[in-house]
């Protein structure tokens, strides 16, 4: 079995690859649930941070800007009338101060009288009377701080203006402006209102307009639709998220600064608060997909390092299922697969030792069944079983050669589909308790022949269905039947031999009385020949059945010699020659040359050759032929008689040979009697065949010893 073949590697590794990523999906999901909140909560540290910091840092300013509003209030010379004083104090203040770009003197209406530096010259004479800071400093008499003015230089300036009061009234302003994208000391106090790449600290004044922002560009903007400079507008501190000056969606707090009505927002994007926690998303899924390749290899090694005892102890075991009792597992360690090894080896070692017992035991009931089956295939019995479909399940060898088949064609086929029963001659009760039955029957084999047997029928019984088989052991009696015959026949002829010599003793001394006394009859009267020679023709045949009788009732002495069987029936043949052909009958005979001699009495086959002859020539009263031929037939010398007669029933057939049985319509039946005792006494065999209209063939066959060869 191959490491990735195995569904244990399979199952640890993919178990493993499932916690790898269920852990790094934990991990996914955690930082893309906790990670935004926690770099949201950073970011908002940083611009709460950055707000409170201006705040604090405008808070720096405002103080320096109201000791320089003490400071201007202060000296005698604004307060004088010449206007080269003025211009003295308003450059020590330029010198002074890191705020102030430039400044300008007004008088009580307006108009400007002095300026600082030269570049602004140009005002010189300017009505500054409709600037909203020029309008509340007069009306309230106190120093005001404007919001973001766009001065007529093009720059964005804030400007403090400062009355001079003489005797409770202003006699001229002092405006102090800070140019705010040119004055170095005011940006740099908001140097690190920056944050990240697109996130600003800014302010902007009461009215929303940008004061400080990194980007000078943005000075001077009005921001007051932002929703978080409506937020400062009113007054409010806090933190939201919302569109910044740029439309895009960020996080800003604000706070709010009393003091001046400023406000300070610091913002950043939320695309830029999330670009960190995208970047670690992005760098973890390069991470998660390096350490997943590398665990998911670490763990196939570790899970191929794991099956490799497994895979070992599979392909033993496979090996064991194949039949190969003898592998043995190595030792692999001290492990629960190490014990299962160990119990292995000592599984296959009682296999080997009980497999070997088995195969002893297999050969034995080999040998046990062989000897069985040899046992009923030669028992000369018919032995077959019949299931309870009517099916063969058994059958011996003698059995099967009677049907003509094979034992093992017969097994699984219907008894039904083989006709070889004809109907019972009669069945007898069960011996005993057991449901068997004895009784006899005749068979019909493959070529025809009947046999009587006597049928043991035996129930086979089983454990689940009773009696699941019937055993049926046919033993042949047709011998014995046929000796019963035999012997009923030796009676039957026992007492018509008594009967016949009875008879002829009687009927032969008045008989020769009756013959001596015609003859003398038949001499004294010439006239009445012809009737005398019937007479005697009559007599002459009682004569012979009395002679018949005679042979029946006493043995005759037997003369045996060596003769020539073609000889001795071409003999007969002249002897009934006249009568056949008296009849029309042609007798033709095909004598075998060089035939070998046979022991016989002469004149005991001459009167069984006469009778058989005779019947064929009586069976032709229209006429016919006989072939009369003479053959070898192994170690029998064959004599054959066939005629064109009548034929003989079946039926017919089987009785000849009994006494007073004949198919002549005068005949006594004693004929072939005698002829067979004679051939019985030769140790001769007859054999008779005849078809209805076709004629009969008779065949005597004779042993030739070797010393008659």
């Amino acid at each position: 079995m191959k490491w990735y073949k195995s569904h244990i590697f399979w199952k640890v590794f993919l178990i493993n690859l499932a916690l790898i990523f269920s852990i790094l999906t934990l991990m996914f999901i955690v930082s893309r649930i906790m990670l935004p909140e926690i770099v949201q909560v950073q970011y908002r540290e940083i611009t709460d941070k950055s707000v409170l910091r201006t705040k604090e840092q405008i808070s720096i300013v405002v103080r320096d800007i109201e000791s320089l509003s003490d400071y201007v209030q202060s000296k005698e010379a604004f307060r004088s009338g010449r206007s080269s004083d003025w211009l003295r104090e308003l450059d020590t203040i330029g010198t002074i101060s890191p705020f102030i770009d430039s400044a300008t003197i007004t008088d009580s209406q307006g108009r400007v009288v002095g300026y600082y530096p030269e570049d602004i010259k140009s005002i010189q004479n300017y009505d500054l009377s409709k600037r909203k800071y020029v309008k509340r400093t007069f009306e309230t008499k106190k120093p005001y701080l404007s919001d973001v003015v766009s001065a007529d230089t093009n720059r964005y300036i804030i400007v403090l203006s400062v009355p001079i009061i003489e005797n409770g009234q202003v006699i001229r302003l002092v405006n102090l402006s800070l140019r705010i994208a040119d004055n170095e000391n005011f940006q740099s106090i908001f140097q690190t209102s920056k944050i990240g790449e697109k996130g600003s600290t800014f302010i902007v004044d009461r009215n929303g307009r940008v004061i400080s922002h990194p980007e000078k560009s943005k000075i001077g903007e009005d921001e007051a639709r932002n929703p978080v400079v409506k937020k400062l507008l009113q007054a409010e501190s806090g933190y939201m998220d919302g569109k910044n000056e740029d439309g895009f969606d960020a996080y800003a707090s604000y706070e709010y600064v009393p003091v001046l009505d400023w406000g300070v927002v610091a913002q950043i994007p939320k695309a830029e608060i999330y670009q960190p926690y995208q970047i670690f998303q992005q760098s973890l899924w390069t991470i998660s997909v390096v350490v997943f390749i590398l665990l998911s290899l670490l763990t196939a090694l570790y899970a191929r390092q794991m099956i490799r005892p497994i895979r070992r102890l599979y392909n033993a075991v496979d090996r064991v299922a194949q039949g190969d009792f003898s592998q043995q597992v190595k030792e692999i360690d001290n492990s629960e697969i190490g014990a299962l090894s160990s119990r292995f080896n000592e599984m296959t070692q009682y296999i080997r030792k009980t497999k070997s017992d088995l195969q002893m035991k297999e050969e034995q009931l080999k040998e046990q069944k062989v000897f069985l089956r040899k046992v009923i295939d030669m028992n000369p019995s018919f032995i077959y079983a019949i299931d309870r479909q009517g099916c063969f399940t058994l059958v011996n060898e003698s059995f099967a050669d009677f049907l003509g088949v094979e034992a093992d064609d017969l097994v699984g086929k219907k008894m039904a589909d083989y006709s070889f029963k004809l109907q019972p001659d009669s069945e007898a009760a069960a011996h005993g308790s057991l449901p068997s039955i004895i009784f006899e029957e005749e068979f019909v084999g493959c070529v025809g022949k009947n046999r009587w047997v006597e049928t043991v029928k035996l129930p086979i019984y089983s454990s689940s269905y009773g009696i699941d088989q019937m055993l049926y052991v046919s033993t042949d009696i047709t011998e014995r039947k046929q000796a019963e015959e035999w012997m009923r026949k030796s009676e039957k002829l026992t007492v018509v031999g008594e009967l016949a010599a009875g008879v002829a003793h009687e009927i032969r001394n008045p008989l020769t009385s009756i013959k001596g006394f015609i003859h003398l009859l038949k001499e004294e009267n010439d006239e009445r020949k012809s009737y005398f020679d019937i007479i005697e023709s009559e007599l002459e045949r009682i004569n012979l059945i009395v002679n018949e009788f005679l042979v029946l009732g006493k043995p005759q002495a037997m003369k045996f010699e060596k003769k020539n069987l073609s000889l001795l029936i071409n003999d007969v043949m002249t002897l009934l020659s006249a009568q056949a052909n008296l009849n029309g009958v042609h007798m033709r005979p095909n004598f075998t040359e060089g035939i070998p001699l046979i022991y016989c009495d002469e004149n005991q086959l001459k009167q069984v050759f006469i009778n058989i002859i005779k019947n064929a020539i009586e069976a032709m009263p229209a006429g016919g032929c006989i072939w009369i031929d003479t053959y070898m037939n192994g170690d029998q010398l064959v004599a054959s008689i066939k005629d064109e007669g009548a034929g003989i029933s079946e039926d017919r057939l089987e009785k000849l040979g009994e006494p007073f049985y004949s198919t002549k319509e005068k005949g006594t039946g004693l004929g072939l009697m005698v002829s067979f005792k004679i051939l019985e006494a030769h140790g001769g065999t007859v054999h008779i065949e005849s078809k209805v209209g076709e004629g009969t063939h008779v065949e005597l066959a004779f042993p030739i010893k070797k010393e008659e060869a």
